[in-house]
């Protein structure tokens, strides 16, 4: 799947890389390196247009401002395959910015995930992913349980995930002014 996100700040990325790593390091985690790149989605979908796409996104940029955003505590998606994220809370702003971007770069996208619709959308960054299990699951969240995710982010980018089918890699980021 292909995704339209924000990259983390400088300092976020750096700690969310270190999670995984330690995660790695300490419960054999690594299906989160399916996408390497420490991030929240604002929408997935099968296909775009990309030279589209990458047109729509840099007109939006040039309209934007960097924003701030704010997590806290941890968040577990659950289901046969379970997913631990921080969540990033759905402030009004950051609602806002969400339902504009998505008019704005549906009509280049089809096979879009509903789950990232404005009415479903929980914005996250993903912890682990994959490679998580009920058996491993409780573990994972009283090794991370102590640790403290109120964070301020500073988001000042739009990027482009594209699945080659191989891996998924950033194709494109686009700085807001």
């Amino acid at each position: 799947m292909n995704g339209i996100v924000s990259l983390l700040d400088d300092k976020h990325y750096k700690l969310v890389e270190n999670l995984w790593a330690e995660l790695e390091r300490e419960f054999s985690i690594q299906g989160i390196y399916v996408t390497p790149f420490p991030h929240f989605s604002y929408q997935v979908a099968e296909h775009y247009e990309v030279e589209l796409l990458e047109s729509v996104l840099q007109r939006f940029v040039l309209k934007s401002a960097k924003f701030k955003v704010k997590t806290t505590g941890l968040g577990i998606f659950t289901g046969d395959q379970p997913v631990l994220f921080i969540p990033v809370v759905r402030s009004p702003e950051i609602t806002r910015f969400h339902r504009t971007l998505w008019q704005e770069i549906s009509g280049v996208a089809s096979g879009i995930v509903t789950y990232y619709s404005a009415e479903n959308w929980i914005p996250h960054i993903t912890l682990a992913q994959g490679d998580i299990h009920p058996d491993n699951l409780p573990e994972i969240v009283r090794f991370l349980s102590k640790r403290e995710f109120n964070w301020e982010i500073t988001v000042n980018n739009l990027a482009f995930i594209h699945d080659t089918d191989l891996k998924q890699e950033l194709r494109s980021r686009f700085n807001f002014n």
